[in-house]
């Protein structure tokens, strides 16, 4: 099916893209014995190219968080395709996983032989991560990654049950099966912000980081509709739609890109108008308010960008196409 989001019509792409893209590949092969020895699987990892998506999400970074970055983003596609976007997905597995993962981040436990691959390249992201941050940044990042793992359990349940969920219930939980909160998360720790509690909880942040989630998660439900379709997986604006409203799949199709296109005009129309941060927080936060704020802008654009550039929508390409072992 065609859809009609338009790419940007430029767009600012990190200069260290190609560095990050051969340190992913390696980290990928370091930390996943099984991927190691798959040349199908090392050939979707290239050709889909998260460090792309990395560098224009993030395009003022250095090489080193960019990096990093492009790990995480790496770590998070990994989860998704081989435990998550699968109608057999078992619940209590998936807990057994999650509760390893956040003990390795909270540093309770360190990955041993056996342990899945994700649990390892994990405990490398960690030790990475605190180098570049601060306790308060690894608890909340530790908080943002457990609501992304709760969400991804509420999808695999309602998947082995058959359930499309409501419109109202799957727009409130799209932003946390997206993720979104721990890449806003990587905002700060790329950009080397240090931001106020109470501005993570002002208003006007919270609504705009809302809109910029539901931006891109909306895009990736419609570049993704096709792969979708493929794999039988309700979970997508498209779809929900469809059974919300009735319509047809075209028709649904149109409904989500208005939708998106919509929220993306409400984003930007916001952005443009926040208020004056210097009074409230000082020059200095104000200065790094913006930053942050140009960082989900980035966001925005930067992931209908890739979209548009990388073969896994196009090509329906997931990672899990053999059974390596992550």
């Amino acid at each position: 099916m065609s859809f009609h989001i338009h790419p940007p019509a430029s767009e600012a792409v990190n200069p260290h893209h190609n560095a990050a893209e051969r340190h992913n590949v390696a980290w990928v092969q370091r930390h996943s014995p099984g991927m190691a020895v798959d040349g199908d699987m090392l050939h979707r990892l290239q050709r889909t190219r998260f460090s792309r998506l990395a560098a224009f999400t993030y395009p003022r970074v250095g090489a080193e968080e960019l990096a990093l970055i492009c790990n995480w983003i790496t770590w998070l596609f990994l989860h998704d395709d081989f435990y998550c976007d699968d109608n057999d997905a078992d619940e209590a597995s998936l807990i057994s996983l999650h509760e390893g993962v956040l003990a390795v981040l909270r540093g309770q436990r360190r990955p041993v032989i056996g342990d899945a691959s994700l649990l390892h390249m994990l405990a490398d992201l960690r030790k990475r991560m605190i180098a570049w941050t601060n306790p308060g940044w690894l608890a909340r990042f530790v908080v943002s990654v457990d609501r992304y793992l709760q969400a991804t359990r509420w999808e695999a349940r309602n998947r082995a049950h058959g359930v499309t969920p409501p419109l109202g219930a799957y727009v409130k939980m799209r932003g946390y099966t997206g993720a979104m909160d721990t890449v806003y998360d990587c905002i700060e720790l790329g950009e080397h912000l240090h931001l106020d509690p109470a501005v993570r909880e002002h208003s006007a942040i919270v609504s705009l980081q809302q809109m910029a989630g539901n931006c891109v998660c909306w895009a990736n439900d419609i570049f993704s509709v096709n792969k979708e379709l493929l794999e039988h997986n309700s979970h997508n604006l498209v779809f929900v739609l469809r059974q919300e409203l009735g319509l047809t799949l075209p028709e649904a199709l149109e409904r989500a890109v208005a939708m998106h296109d919509a929220e993306l005009q409400a984003f930007e129309w916001s952005a443009a108008r926040l208020p004056d941060f210097r009074h409230e927080f000082g020059l200095e936060m104000a200065g790094a308010i913006r930053i942050y704020v140009a960082g989900l802008r980035s966001w925005v654009r930067g992931n209908t960008a890739w979209s548009w550039e990388t073969p896994r929508y196009k090509g329906c390409l997931s990672m899990c196409g053999h059974a390596a072992e992550v």
